[in-house]
């Protein structure tokens, strides 16, 4: 897996339920390696592509659902001479296992969620919450998930009830962190819970610049119908309290509450609005709040959701280990695409001639 006369080169580390698969082996059989930092709302992962020539994997060394893969990215000489430096991927539990031929090779996946706590993405619950903070609900998803939890956001909200109907821990907790503008993911073992805002705000790790930059490929996209909004308004009309009716039980009247058919005269309003909203279309939900500083909560970080599909682009790029999901980067020589971006997901890909790569997906970041 050592490359080119000068020096530069990237290798992979993989440790197998403990055992570390030498450089010799993987110089030999490894065809594809891909380390996936996932977007908000899912979990990395990584798939390692294996010459099985041999049959080894298809016999003795056949893998097993749970059995523990560990990575590691290092690259030396890479950006300068003497330079050496890790990409630590995490540890990650074998999910699937394929076998294709001829010519035999084995392609093992393997997921950031431990397999004995995979109930988190694939069992339904139906649960109702009370007087609780959302760090608290994630705390109890992560012990159930077998994670340790990461909650890195100044904001904790606190809410009088919530239910949990027939969903999955994992969706539940993500439709709730995303309505308070904080993103969960699982990597590295860890249930991960950020504020995209505060990250946003972070100094960019480093400039892409138009014909500077190792840039294999890139795109962006702008079209009419990711226009951005100018202003979010939420509103809800709960229904009526329920009404009392009397019966009457061997002559002693009983009183009953009774399900109201009517909604309550009462609107609960919410609106976040941009600096320069004139002429830009405005956002409507209607959504169940509590208050009406939850709705403006709310509009807040709808609007966020909404424009973030306003400004997307791609690049696939010579092999870079500062490039991961939630740093932000700056764009340069590219016009009216120009500016600072998030990164949503990172790739990592090592080949069989150890060509390293890294494709990045990213968002500009709203400022706001």
């Amino acid at each position: 897996m050592k490359t080119v006369l000068d020096g530069r080169r990237a290798s992979l580390m993989l440790k197998y339920n403990g055992k570390e698969m030498g450089t010799e082996y993987l110089g030999k059989y490894l065809i594809d390696f891909t380390y996936e930092d996932a977007t908000p709302g899912d979990q990395d992962s990584i798939s390692v592509t294996l010459d099985d020539r041999e049959a080894n994997w298809q016999g003795t060394w056949k893998p097993n659902f749970g059995d523990k893969l560990i990575a590691e990215i290092t690259v030396v000489n890479w950006d300068e001479p003497g330079e050496k430096a890790k990409l630590p991927c995490g540890s990650f539990d074998v999910d699937s296992i394929d076998i294709n031929g001829p010519p035999d090779k084995v392609i093992v996946k393997a997921l950031a969620l431990p397999i004995e706590g995979a109930q988190a993405k694939q069992e339904t619950r139906t649960k109702a919450w009370e007087k609780a903070k959302l760090k608290t609900i994630a705390q109890d998803i992560a012990s159930r998930a077998k994670l340790k939890l990461l909650y890195s956001a100044s904001s904790n909200p606190t809410y009088e009830r919530l239910d949990q109907t027939d969903q999955t821990d994992f969706s539940f907790l993500v439709d709730k962190a995303k309505a308070e503008g904080i993103a969960v993911k699982i990597s590295g073992g860890k249930l991960v819970l950020f504020d995209e805002e505060e990250y946003e705000k972070k100094p960019a790790v480093l400039d892409i610049i138009k014909g500077k930059s190792k840039i294999i490929s890139y795109a962006f996209s702008d079209s009419s119908t990711t226009t951005a909004y100018g202003s979010c308004v939420v509103t809800y009309r709960p229904p009526a309290p329920a009404k009392k009716a009397k019966k009457k039980d061997k002559g002693k009247a009983q009183t009953t509450a009774v399900a109201s058919k009517k909604t309550s005269s009462k609107v609960i309003t919410g609106k976040y609005s941009l600096p320069k909203a004139a002429g830009l279309p405005v956002l409507r939900i209607n959504e169940r709040v509590e208050t009406a500083a939850e709705a403006n909560r709310l509009a807040k970080n709808k609007l966020r959701e909404h424009n973030k599909q306003a400004g997307l682009g791609s690049f696939s790029l010579d092999g870079d280990i500062r490039l991961a999901s939630g740093i932000t980067v700056n764009v340069k020589g590219y016009g009216r695409f120009d500016g600072k971006y998030i990164i949503v997901s990172a790739t990592h890909r090592i080949g069989s001639n150890a060509a390293y790569t890294t494709d990045i997906k990213i968002r500009k970041v709203l400022g706001w």
